[in-house]
């Protein structure tokens, strides 16, 4: 191996400290954020160039794995906070109409009484068709019209008061004349890899060829998770391995530095060996 080659190995070494000096600093970042995931990178070594006796030439990043692990749930606030209890994210549909995934639920009514997100994002469900049942020929942005009403018992107008999500996601409105009325459906989208979801602003998530396809699934069912109303689910960053991940890249970054100043004198010795003197 020349030493313009273990100049390049060490950079590359570099290189990925920096890459997971980047994540972990996202991590950190993101203690706070609710339903935030952690990442973590995974390396592998560049194949080495032949010859005799093969050298490998360095390391590369191949990837950053999302940790989807179960972060800590906390009582919070009533309806429409929510959290999820397992595997599984709330679907959304951004405002180009994109798909994307929340393990976050600070959700709220807008104007339209539709269920969105902190950042507008609606998020998407089974609606009722005209007789009221279930429609599950295609999801839909969730509407929940407080103060709409109802033909009651006797024919008599039942207005909407309030509402409950049931850990099965089924969404139930209370009105006036005491009775329960179905309102909805919340439905989750599992993954084959979840860790190869791709993160985006805030605590969203899409999809990539690692990840697969979403499966469309209601709480509880399909080894999917169930929906904890008036609760929050925290991040599950693990502050003391990012300490480590930290220190860890610190000390890989040190170490391939002082190679590149190693090979660099050496350069130096060969070719300008006046510089001695």
């Amino acid at each position: 191996m020349s030493l313009n080659s273990v100049m390049q190995t060490a950079l590359s070494g570099m290189n990925a400290a920096t890459t997971m000096v980047e994540v972990t600093a996202n991590n950190v970042a993101n203690l706070q954020t609710e339903g935030f995931k952690q990442s973590q990178v995974r390396l592998a070594t560049l194949p080495s160039g032949g010859g005799q006796f093969p050298v490998g030439l360095g390391v590369i990043v191949t990837g950053i794995d999302l940790d989807a692990s179960q972060g800590a749930i906390v009582s919070d606030e009533p309806l429409p906070l929510l959290a999820l209890e397992g595997e599984g994210f709330f679907i959304l549909e951004g405002e180009g109409g994109e798909r994307q995934f929340t393990r976050g639920g600070q959700f709220s009514l807008n104007g339209n009484y539709e269920l969105v997100t902190t950042g507008g994002d609606r998020v998407l469900g089974y609606g009722l068709d005209e007789s009221g049942q279930i429609d599950r020929s295609q999801l839909m942005p969730l509407t929940i019209r407080l103060g709409s009403q109802a033909i009651g018992a006797g024919g008599h107008a039942a207005t909407l008061n309030s509402y409950s999500i049931a850990r099965s996601g089924r969404i139930v409105g209370r009105y006036s004349d005491g009775v329960s009325r179905t309102l909805g459906q919340l439905r989750l989208a599992r993954f084959a890899n979840t860790a190869g979801l791709t993160q985006q602003a805030g605590n969203k998530y899409q999809t990539t060829d690692a990840s697969g396809p979403p499966s469309e699934v209601d709480p509880g069912e399909a080894g999917a998770g169930e929906v904890l109303d008036g609760a929050t689910e925290l991040s599950n960053v693990d502050l003391g391995r990012q300490l480590i991940e930290l220190t860890l890249a610190g000390n890989m970054f040190r170490a391939n530095a002082a190679v590149v100043r190693a090979a660099d004198e050496m350069l130096g010795e060969l070719f300008f060996p006046w510089r001695r003197y």
